[in-house]
């Protein structure tokens, strides 16, 4: 006793609370039998089922409480002719016990095993039971709580030493659980590093994609900060100068990491220079792919930078998208280099000079909405 209360205790106090607070619900069904002694042949196969509710305590682990019941069909008589064969067995079980999730209990669906220990009601009489499962959950749906999988289970209803027959009852089981468990919880993000731009947040609402702005103004000293390193960004002419170029993931629209805080500087620009009526967003790709791939590819890219440029304040009439393709290379070679993964901003300054932005001819404006030509 002293053994099993000391590992009832160390299994506590390595638990971890739980993020998973809601209590989750079980129900399970499936087919039994008796295995071993005299029972196994006196009764058939039968089946029965349960309903659980879990409470988690701790990041491996919950405490619960079940209600069940089976039935064993009846089997072949008993070799000893004095004793009677045995009818339709059956047992009502009440049990409290312990569910474990080696994954965590905050995750959603996978592995877990079980141990209770309770009563068994079967006729008239009352004994002891216990019995562990164990088994795997499936998420059936991500937005959902509902969990499927199927599970293996050994119950033991003990017999005391005065009974006629005082052999224990040993049932196997196998069949399936319904369960509501855990809610999807949002991951963790760990910070990124001080030198580096934290990754905006983007949404995708019906194609158009969102931004929520992550590198906030200059705070009142002027300064910029934590996280959000210092850009350059000038307007000279018709055109907005910047000390980087705007980085691309390969093969994809997407901006990279480091470049956010560049972004940031070209909307603070635009925004603090009111006499900038039209900005031509001109989106570009390197020499690897398709003219067609590469044309598309260049306008998404376009597209994404006006998101970002919208979500960080400016007014999205202010801004259009041109598409260059793999055209108009910035370093003149074939392979995939990220200078040539780039957009550059050409501005109109007046609205007397402002008329129906320039479309060069080889190109395809594209439409406020993100990755259409």
């Amino acid at each position: 006793m002293r053994n099993k209360t000391a590992l009832i205790l160390a299994a506590l106090a390595w638990a971890e609370p739980a993020v998973a607070d809601e209590a989750r619900f079980h129900a399970t069904a499936g087919a039994a039998h008796a295995v071993g002694g005299t029972q196994q042949s006196e009764f058939g196969t039968g089946g029965g089922g349960s309903g659980t509710i879990e409470l988690a305590v701790g990041n491996v682990m919950g405490v619960q409480a079940s209600g069940g019941a089976l039935v064993l069909s009846a089997g072949a008589p008993p070799s000893d002719p004095n004793v009677a064969k045995q009818s339709t067995g059956s047992a009502f079980l009440g049990t409290v016990g312990v569910r474990f999730r080696p994954l965590g209990a905050s995750r959603v669906a996978g592995p877990w095993i079980d141990a209770n220990g309770g009563v068994a009601q079967t006729g008239s009489l009352s004994r002891l039971a216990v019995d562990t499962h164990v088994g795997w959950d499936f998420r059936v749906s991500e937005k959902t709580r509902w969990d499927v999988g199927p599970f293996v289970g050994f119950t033991q209803i003990m017999q005391p030493d005065v009974a006629f027959r005082p052999d224990d009852a040993h049932i196997a089981w196998a069949g399936i659980q319904l369960s509501i468990g855990a809610s999807e919880k949002p991951r963790a993000i760990p910070p990124p590093p001080r030198d580096e731009q934290p990754a905006p947040v983007v949404r995708d609402v019906d194609g158009v994609a969102e931004v929520e702005d992550v590198c906030p103004p200059l705070d009142a000293d002027g300064e910029v900060p934590d996280g959000c390193p210092g850009h350059v960004v000038k307007l000279e002419n018709d055109r907005l100068v910047l000390d980087d170029v705007i980085h691309f993931a390969f093969n994809s629209p997407v901006i990279r990491r480091m470049s956010t805080g560049l972004v940031h500087k070209v909307a603070q620009l635009i925004i603090e220079t009111p006499d900038i009526v039209d900005v031509s967003i001109e989106g570009h790709a390197d020499a690897r792919g398709t003219e067609e791939y590469n044309q598309k590819l260049s306008e998404e890219r376009g597209e994404s930078t006006r998101a970002m440029l919208v979500q960080f304040g400016v007014d999205a009439a202010r801004l259009h998208v041109v598409g260059h393709g793999k055209s108009q290379l910035l370093v003149a070679t074939q392979l995939a280099d990220v200078r040539n993964r780039r957009v550059e901003f050409v501005v109109v300054r007046s609205r007397e000079a402002a008329g129906p932005p320039p479309a060069p001819s080889s190109s395809k404006v594209a439409s406020g909405k993100r990755g259409q030509p």
